[in-house]
């Protein structure tokens, strides 16, 4: 039987350093969009706020120009058993406002209230998508 190693042994020990990813450039931070989120019919909880702002950033460069907004969420009985959520919002862009109401085809009160605020952004981000984007300035010398 050997004896404990000893720890002065002859071979050295090559570490190579861990070399780091090169930096990756970073997309500048979308600043929060503003917009105010209203309860109506049912008590207010931060879930739903959490899916809106989710929403409102997963739309990005098409709601960067937004200077303000409003989603409401609206608990609907309409004489059933269970509860049906409606999402009505105004999205204030420098162009005009973009409204989605109860009256639009895609915006259907539903009994999930995570479902109708994704159908109610579904329905904003086609109507944003139609409208024509704004032309940025033309840089002098490359109008050829």
């Amino acid at each position: 039987m050997e004896g404990p190693a000893d720890s002065s042994d002859p071979a050295p020990v090559v570490t190579d350093p861990v070399a780091s990813p090169p930096p990756v450039a970073a997309a500048p931070p979308i600043p929060p969009r503003p917009c105010r989120i209203t309860f109506h019919g049912f008590v207010p909880s931060e879930p739903p706020r959490i899916e809106v702002r989710a929403w409102l950033a997963r739309l990005g460069a098409l709601t960067a120009p937004m200077t303000g907004g409003e989603v409401a969420i609206e608990a609907v009985d309409q004489g059933r058993k269970e509860r049906r959520y409606r999402v009505r919002m105004e999205l204030v862009m420098p162009a005009g406002a973009v409204l989605v109401g109860s009256d639009h085809p895609a915006n259907l009160p539903h009994e999930d209230v995570y479902v109708a605020i994704r159908n109610a952004f579904r329905a904003a981000r086609r109507e944003l998508e139609l409208r024509p984007q704004e032309q940025a300035p033309a840089l002098p010398g490359l109008s050829e």
